[in-house]
Order: structure tokens, then sequence, then C-alpha cells
């Protein structure tokens, strides 16, 4: 009986274990499914923790970009002149100073004779071909003149006439976008007019001033002579001028003389005009600056221009001149545009900084004049 006892609690302490060990499997059940979306939550979180990580990269990479860009719009578009425009003012006085020193040394070192270019064969033929090529340059009056002026005992109207040729070659080298070395003059400049016509003065401006310096710089590394080329187009222009006005050498004859002799003043004017041609085209953003120049035939005006032999501010000479015909345009003068808001409207306001200095027709009065006959013609 005592056995039958102990037998039967030993059973129900079995039954009350094997109990136990259920719930207890229950519970770690319970507990392992608990954890295993635990992890999940876990592992999704720290999806999400790394989707966050790579966005704020994103985000702190693309802020530093517009910084940079932020920095580099305000550096663009507020970047203050380099030059005054007393500065540039100063640059065109030193050219235009240079452009008579040299006009007036060449025209005294040469002889005229239209007798010699007569009696030397060719001589008439080498002439008349120099009139025709200056032709668009230079005007039907002033070429008239410089073969019926005797030119000998006074250049005058040589110097003039070379001045106008220096002025002209100098006011497209001040002017030029890349020096016809990307033939892509014409679409810039249009371009360019678009831009100051659509956005501000300091846009328009700072466009303007890196287009300028990188096309001239590609100009520059696809024909690293140009420089060259450019004193040898000047000084060939010149002896176009002794030519036709009866220069008693040759044209190789002349050219050689002029390269020899005055090739460093040459030199020097060509470097004169493209440092303007940087000052206005790049270093001054603030308003647009460009040379001033009156076309031969222009009836004259003391609003825009000057007599060449006037003082400055003489008022009396320029009532004078008034009427008159202009022959050529001896100094460069100095235009400056800047583009304002207007009652809310874009206008543009123009000035003369310097006006353009003018030899008139009447010029040639009292000068001895010789009839040449053209015995070649």
């Amino acid at each position: 009986m005592r056995l039958q006892n102990e037998l039967n609690k030993q059973e129900s302490t079995n039954d009350s274990l094997k109990s136990g060990v259920q719930k207890l499997q229950s519970s770690n059940s319970t507990l392992t499914h608990q954890l295993a979306i635990k992890n999940a939550e876990a592992q999704q979180l720290a999806n999400e923790l790394l989707t966050l990580k790579k966005r704020h990269e994103e985000t702190q990479s693309l802020l530093e970009s517009r910084t940079r860009e932020l920095k580099g719009s305000q550096a663009f578009l507020t970047k203050a002149d380099s030059l005054s425009g007393a500065d540039v003012i100063s640059l065109l006085g030193a050219l235009n100073a240079e452009i008579l020193q040299t006009a007036a040394f060449i025209a005294d070192s040469f002889e005229f004779s239209f007798d010699k270019v007569q009696a030397r064969e060719g001589g008439v033929a080498e002439m008349l071909d120099a009139r025709t090529k200056l032709q668009d340059v230079m005007g039907a009056s002033l070429l008239d003149l410089l073969g019926r002026v005797k030119h000998q005992d006074d250049p005058t109207l040589i110097q003039i006439a070379l001045q106008s040729s220096i002025v002209e070659f100098s006011r497209w080298m001040v002017s030029t976008w890349d020096y016809d070395v990307l033939q892509a003059e014409q679409p810039l400049m249009e371009v360019y007019q678009n831009i100051r016509e659509t956005e501000n003065q300091a846009v328009a401006g700072r466009w303007r001033a890196l287009t300028r310096a990188h096309a001239q710089k590609i100009a520059f590394r696809e024909d690293a002579q140009h420089s060259t080329l450019l004193v040898t187009n000047l000084s060939e222009a010149l002896v176009l001028v002794l030519v036709a006005a009866g220069c008693a050498g040759t044209y190789d004859e002349t050219y050689k003389r002029i390269a020899s002799a005055f090739g460093a003043r040459i030199s020097a004017l060509v470097d004169m005009a493209t440092r303007l041609n940087r000052a206005m085209g790049e270093e001054v953003t603030s308003a647009d600056l460009w040379p001033a120049y009156i076309e031969f035939g222009t009836p004259f005006n003391g609003d825009d221009m000057r007599d060449m032999y006037a003082e400055d501010g003489d008022d009396a000479n320029a009532q004078e001149s008034e009427g008159h015909v202009v022959l050529c345009t001896t100094e460069l003068g100095l235009i400056r545009s800047e583009k304002a808001q207007v009652e809310g409207r874009p206008e543009f306001s123009t000035t003369h900084l310097v006006k353009a200095k003018v030899a008139l027709e009447s010029v040639v009065d009292g000068m001895e004049v010789v009839e040449f006959e053209d015995d070649e013609a």
C-alpha cells in the first residue's frame, strides 16, 4: 500500500514536471517568435538608418555643390571692375599719342614724288593698286587728295592719312572678340547683344568678360603667331598709304624700310591696342565701353566729335567747324553705355567719355595741289 502511494505520488510529480516542460516550451516558442519580430524590426530600423545616412550624405554633397555654385555665382555677379573709367581713358590717351607720333615720324621719313613714280616702271600701276585696296577703309575724298596734294614739302596730309589708317586698324583690334582666328565674331556679338537686352548689366558684363577672355585664349592657342601677323598687317596698311600718296620707293622697298625703322613702334601700337581690348572687354563689366569712331563723309557735329586742330573746350572752333565734312578720324574716342531700370523699364544710357578727333576736308585748304596724269591708265 505504501509503495502504491509513492508510485502515485511519483506519477503526479512527473505529470507536474511534464506540464511545466510544456509551459516552458510554449513560453520559449513565444519568446523565440517575439525575438524574431524584434530582429526583423531591428533589421528594418538598420535599413532605414542606412537609407537616412545615404540621403544625408547625398544632401550634404548637394549642399556643398550648391554652396560652391552660389559662391561662383556671387563672384560672377558681384566682381568689381578691375579698371576705372579714368584708367581706360588713360590707356586710350596713350594709344592716341603713340598713333600721332608714329604717323608723324613715318610721314617725315619718306620721299614723295609723282614724277619719280611715273618714271619708274610699274610705279603708276603700283600706286593705283594701293589706292584700290584702300577705297573701302579710307574713303574717296582722302584718296583723291593723296593723289593731288604735293606732299614733299608738307607731309601733313600723309600724317593724317597714316593716323586714319592706324586708328581704323586699332579700332578693330580694340573691339574684336577673337581677332578673326575663330571666325566667330558676328555670332558672339549677336549672342551678347541679346543677353545685354534681356539680362541685367552684371550678368551681361560678366558673360562678355568670360567669353571674350576664353575666345581669345583659344584663338591665340590656335595661332601662336597671331601677334606677329597683326604687326605685319598694320605695317602693310601703312605701306599702302605711302605708296598711294606717291612714295618714291617701290612697295617692297617701302615695306622693308617700315619694318626695319618702325617695326618696334608698330609692335608697341599692337600691344597697346590689345591691352585696351582686354581692358574694355574683360576688366570693366559694370558698363559697356567701346571706341568712338566717325565715318568719313559725316557732317561735323561738336556733340560727338572734335576737330583735330581745336583745343579741348574750344567751343568757338567747334561752332566754326559745324557744317564741314569729316575727312577721317585721327584719334579714337570712348563711349560708355550702361543698362538701368527707368520706371520699371530697362533703358540704355550712353555717354561720350572722350570724343573722337577728326580731320575735316577743309584741312587741305592752302595746301599745294598738283595734277597727276595717269599715263598708264
